[in-house]
């Protein structure tokens, strides 16, 4: 059973960082903050999954290292480090939940929130390795893992149920319908880890493990779909019908940066926008700081988000 675990963790990381090429490939072309989010989440969430191959790894193979030795390496150690990562995959997971949801930022509740969860994970991880040292107890440290763990789990579980209650609201119905499957596959991969919770070793091991192999190779197959039927479509359409006027009067812009609005608007990347326009690509950073500057936003989904909400013209006044 061990070396399946190890092979299946090994398999894991392979696809996933083939999800994570693929994550930037599509930035390049979709500079959104849920896109930038979620490629940093999943590059976390497979650096978590690479920290966990090590782990079992020293557990099993490495004998020159006494029976405390490697409790530090592991639990302590590796423990630390884990942990400091999948609370930042969790703070990346919230940002594309709350982008996808049509929210932008994440509510002050939950950062607040997560902040003080992440304090008591702190302390208590201090107080438990102070207790192993100290007094030579391991059972407390070992309680705070199982803690942490669980506490991670619920918020895995939350997080994808907030973003299927929040598909009821997106607009238009396609981005609601790919919103709402989107969430009900984290909430099922969310669920089966859940599951292995309550199941004894190794098997809770060997379905985690699963979990997570279907999840990167469900991504690997998709995500780039998903990305561009998320966000291309939905500009191409919308941009004829947008009071594009009105919008560079309102701002100041100048023809040339409404050339660049209209790209951007069409998912357009840097490069492809210096490619188009014949300009170097230190034109086009320099005319979308300047868009961004006038509008007063700071990133590109942003600026869609405002010209879609602020600038679309009615269909009967478009027809007309």
């Amino acid at each position: 059973m061990d070396h399946i675990i190890v092979f299946v963790n090994i398999l894991i990381l392979t696809i996933g960082f083939s999800v994570v090429y693929q994550g930037i490939q599509a930035y390049r072309t979709y500079r959104f903050p849920a896109v930038r989010s979620f490629v940093l989440y999943i590059a976390l969430y497979n650096a978590v999954m690479l920290l966990t191959l090590i782990a079992q790894y020293l557990m099993r193979n490495v004998g020159s290292l006494s029976s405390d030795g490697m409790y530090i390496v592991v639990v302590v150690v590796m423990g630390f480090f884990g942990f400091t990562l999948a609370a930042i995959e969790v703070s990346m997971y919230a940002a594309v939940t709350w982008h996808l949801s049509g929210e932008g930022r994440i509510p002050r509740w939950f950062v607040y929130s997560y902040g003080l969860v992440c304090t008591v994970w702190l302390v208590a991880f201090i107080v438990g390795c102070y207790r192993f040292f100290g007094l030579a107890d391991k059972r407390f440290l070992l309680q705070v893992h199982a803690g942490i763990n669980f506490s991670l789990t619920a918020l895995f579980l939350l997080l994808p149920l907030l973003l299927v209650i929040r598909a009821r609201v997106i607009q238009p119905e396609r981005q609601k319908h790919l919103v709402r499957n989107v969430g009900f596959l984290f909430l099922s991969m969310a669920c089966l880890d859940a599951g292995g919770i309550v199941m004894t070793s190794p098997w809770n091991v060997l379905v985690m493990m699963l979990s997570s192999l279907a999840l990167n190779l469900l991504l690997l197959l998709n995500l780039g779909s998903f990305v561009s039927a998320y966000y291309g479509p939905v500009i191409e359409t919308t941009a004829s019908h947008l009071d594009l006027d009105r919008l560079c009067a309102e701002f100041h812009f100048s023809t040339r940066e409404r050339d660049i609005v209209q790209m951007i608007l069409k998912g357009k990347s840097n490069k492809e926008i210096e490619q188009e326009l014949f300009i170097s690509h230190h034109t086009v950073k320099n005319h979308i700081y300047h868009i961004f500057q006038k509008a007063g936003i700071k990133s590109r989904g942003q600026l869609v988000s405002m010209i879609l909400q602020n600038f679309a013209v009615p269909a009967e006044r478009h027809e007309s």
